[in-house]
């Protein structure tokens, strides 16, 4: 009974620990105001409940009186 009760634990952290879905996604800024370019990048890990909370891949880009920013979120899989 006892190496039912252990194997049984065994199994179920084994299930819990491997099926734990992890992404890292990465958020990067590039800003350019009047010919002088800066990037500055984030990286946030989404585990879990939180993986479907990911913020959807892609870029978007804007411009206004000689500044431009260009935001790109990309997501990889752990």
């Amino acid at each position: 009974m006892k190496k039912w009760i252990f194997l049984v634990s065994v199994g179920a952290l084994l299930f819990m620990t491997s099926c734990k879905k992890c992404q890292t996604c990465t958020t990067t800024v590039t800003q350019d105001v009047q010919g002088f370019p800066m990037t500055s990048s984030t990286s946030q890990e989404y585990c879990g409940d939180e993986y479907d909370n990911a913020p959807a891949e892609g870029t978007v880009s804007q411009s206004a009186q000689g500044v431009s920013q260009t935001v790109t979120i990309t997501c990889t899989e752990n």
